[in-house]
């Protein structure tokens, strides 16, 4: 059994390419648990990963793909699908769609359906270039036990027999504890089958929140999805009072390395925090903003520079001028708040 860290990246990824194409059997670390990767397509492989989990064949194995048009070659998307693959991926999320039969025996479920993730792990997407197919995304446990968040935990859970079992483990170090991916099903009547840190509604662009905690990390997935554009990037939120859109700007902030002990600004109409490198997170409250003239007081458009991420609460109190004008300017990310009930957030973008 070889032992690699991640902090060797490349190492990481040219010896496991090498041991996947060798139908070997790899540890490693995902964007929730430590998973078990083998070529999804070579059948001594899958049966090699089956006999190591004591999983039996019917039980589907989820894979990660690189991308929509790798995914296409395994699963058949309806226009359910396509919308959460379009507005929702990557991300922490396990799609199920109809298979193609175009995996080992052993990973699609009895009825033909198959789970395909696309994953925000960086590790995870050049292996599925590298490798040109689909790896398995299953966690790394046995079957019935809980999933693991650092290598010794999982080895500690292994006999003799096992541990031979394995070839590679990419060490990645003490995982956060995230929850394993919310499993979405696009064909069934029963949609979310396993909720986890981030649960859709409707397979849109929107998703639910129970909890501050939930708020935040939709705020942290909004950002890592939108911040890849080559542009300022602002997030305006609209809503009701109370309905969440503060709690998402702290969740920007720590996300970005400020911290969640922002101010609101409702009365200085923003606040400025240095990032780094030249970077500046701008929180905005304009509730209390009459008229027009005002945002040229405080020469709002010019506030707009390279290197910022802002978020503005009320945006539209600023003016249809200010915000046409803004629009042109930066990638502007409406997101809406509303109830569902009591404890329940529906934020949309």
């Amino acid at each position: 059994m070889k032992r690699v860290k991640l902090e060797n990246y490349q190492k990481a990824v040219k010896e496991t390419v090498a041991e996947l194409r060798a139908a070997g059997l790899v540890v490693f670390p995902s964007d929730t648990v430590y998973g078990l990767a083998v070529d999804a397509e070579n059948q001594k492989a899958v049966d090699k990963l089956l006999a190591f989990k004591n999983r039996w064949t019917g039980k589907a194995i989820s894979v990660a793909v690189a991308d929509m048009t790798m995914a296409k070659k395994y699963v058949k998307l309806n226009k359910k699908a396509e919308r959460i693959y379009e507005n929702l991926l990557p991300g922490p999320f396990t799609v199920i769609s109809r298979g193609k039969h175009k995996t080992a025996k052993g990973i699609e479920a009895e009825d033909g359906t198959l789970g395909i993730r696309i994953t925000e792990s960086k590790l995870m997407m050049e292996l599925t270039r590298q490798l040109g197919r689909a790896i398995t995304a299953t966690s790394a446990n046995l079957a019935g036990r809980s999933p693991h968040y650092s290598v010794e935990s999982f080895l500690k859970t292994l006999s003799k027999k096992k541990m031979k079992m394995i070839d590679l483990i990419v060490d990645g170090g003490k995982l956060a504890r995230n929850k394993p991916s919310t499993v979405i099903n696009t064909v069934g009547k029963k949609e979310i089958l396993r909720r986890g840190e981030l649960v859709t509604s409707g397979g849109g662009k929107s998703l639910l929140s129970k909890s501050e905690a939930e708020t935040k990390k939709i705020a942290e997935f909004l950002l890592a999805r939108e911040n890849k554009k080559n542009k300022i990037l602002v997030f305006g939120l609209t809503g009701d009072l109370g309905a969440g859109k503060t709690v998402f700007a702290r969740g920007l902030a720590k996300a970005l390395g400020i911290g969640e002990r922002i101010q609101s600004p409702t009365f200085v109409i923003y606040n400025e925090y240095k990032i780094d490198k030249g970077k500046r997170f701008l929180h905005f409250d304009l509730y209390r903003i009459e008229r027009e003239f005002e945002m040229k007081e405080i020469g709002f458009l010019k506030l707009f520079e390279p290197k910022i991420v802002a978020c503005i609460e009320w945006p539209e109190r600023m003016g249809k001028k200010n915000f046409e004008k803004l629009k042109k300017k930066v990638n502007y990310v409406g997101v809406r708040f509303s109830y569902v009930d009591e404890k329940t957030r529906k934020i949309s973008w």
